[in-house]
């Protein structure tokens, strides 16, 4: 018997379920360059096309994309430099643009 279960909070499934179960996990890729390559593919070629100022717009995402990378970076090092924890994720950087 195979199931899918959400790593969402329900109070549906029973805790012994989730206990004997088989965890799987999306962790961000480690490094600034595939960082940078994953940042990249979440925009799609619609928004290159919409853009009438297309060399500004790669422009602005290359440093968007770069500053998303080095925040993800440097969360693995906990409070060495960050004032606060922040979880800086995909929609962050989703919705910058």
């Amino acid at each position: 018997f195979r199931v899918f279960l959400s790593a969402l909070p329900q109070q549906v499934v029973p805790v012994p379920i989730l206990q004997n179960s088989i965890k799987l996990t999306n962790e961000p890729p480690s490094g600034l360059k595939a960082n940078m390559l994953r940042a990249y593919l979440t925009f799609n070629n619609d928004l290159w096309d919409s853009s009438s100022k297309q060399s500004e717009l790669k422009s602005i995402v290359f440093a968007l994309c770069f500053f998303h990378s080095v925040v993800c970076e440097r969360r693995k090092f906990g409070p060495i430099g960050w004032n606060r924890a922040y979880p800086f994720n995909q929609g962050d950087l989703t919705v910058c643009i």
